[in-house]
């Protein structure tokens, strides 16, 4: 069946007229008349009567007709129901990962390229974020997962996978270990610190949660000045002149800085959230398995703020 051959006579039907629904369908009143005529000769009856009233349905147009806009009817609702099951794989096929720019080179090199490779018909989308909205995008159903390094300061109903736990500690002057007892508390330290100045974290949501820890301890810092990466950080901690917040694994046997974990003891731990509504998939399953694989650090993983530095 001609699906164009039925919609010129539904036209045609409507209007009643040749030239005016030949002027609804965009085409030539000739074309419209040898489309109907050709349908008429294969049919091998009339479709229509023509008057000076215009045109009708002949009783076999009208059962023709009829029968048509059914079939036309069922081709509609199936072409709905192929789009809907094209868009449902579409989706399907896609995985969507909130995470910011620091982090979008790791994840692409290390990450994306090897999943794709491994399952050529799924594509990852990046959503980047600034580092305070990637649990957000998550939570508003803009991204499935999110790829993020949490404190202890703020919470989230998301669920999360934990991929890496490092300890912050305290950095500070050799010197003032001078000023201190041998058997020195750390509540002794903090009284001597609170006269100095504070390197900040290069961070943004780094440094809400560690200015937190800090007063946490019994400290309020005086933020001299703001390093501009971690690597700057030791540099200036090296420096000797304040005392600063380092994670542990920035630590270098070389470094001159005297440091201890603060207390209370506390973590930056990188999660992997995930959206309510994701189905746990083989292909979300071997995802989250590469994150993990990834960030093993007793199997040679890359620690979280060297992929936050360098990707």
């Amino acid at each position: 069946m001609d699906t164009k051959q039925i919609e010129y006579m539904i036209a045609v039907e409507k209007e009643g007229s040749i030239t005016e629904a030949a002027k609804r369908l965009y085409v030539t009143p000739s074309a419209l008349s040898q489309q109907l005529k050709n349908l008429e000769q294969e049919l091998d009856t009339r479709l229509f009567i023509r008057s000076k009233r215009g045109m009708t349905l002949t009783p076999e147009g009208n059962l023709y007709l009829s029968g048509a806009k059914a079939m036309l009817a069922v081709k509609e609702k199936a072409m709905e129901q192929i789009q809907s099951l094209v868009r449902q794989k579409n989706q399907s096929s896609q995985i969507s990962i909130a995470l910011n720019q620091n982090f979008y080179n790791f994840v692409r090199k290390h990450i994306i390229a090897e999943f794709e490779r491994k399952f050529p018909y799924m594509e990852i989308q990046t959503v980047l974020v600034t580092e305070k909205s990637a649990k957000e995008e998550v939570l508003r159903g803009n991204a499935d997962m999110g790829f993020i390094i949490a404190s202890g300061v703020t919470s989230s109903s998301l669920d999360s996978i934990p991929l890496q736990r490092e300890a912050i500690h305290l950095a500070f002057p050799r010197q003032v270990l001078e000023e201190l007892p041998a058997d020195y508390s750390f509540e002794e330290l903090t009284k001597v610190l609170r006269g100095m100045e504070y390197i900040s974290a290069p961070r943004a949501q780094i440094r809400d949660a560690d200015e937190y820890y800090l007063r946490c301890a019994g400290l309020d810092p005086k933020v001299l000045c703001y390093a501009t990466s971690y690597a700057h950080l030791r540099k200036l901690l090296n420096l000797q002149f304040a005392y600063g917040v380092i994670p542990e694994g920035f630590i270098e046997e070389t470094d001159t800085f005297a440091h201890v974990p603060i207390r209370p003891a506390a973590f930056y731990t990188l999660e992997i959230v995930l959206s309510s509504s994701l189905s746990m998939t083989e292909e979300i399953r071997e995802l989250i398995v590469q994150f993990l694989r990834e960030f093993d650090r007793e199997n040679g993983g890359k620690s979280m703020l060297e992929a936050l530095e360098h990707g």
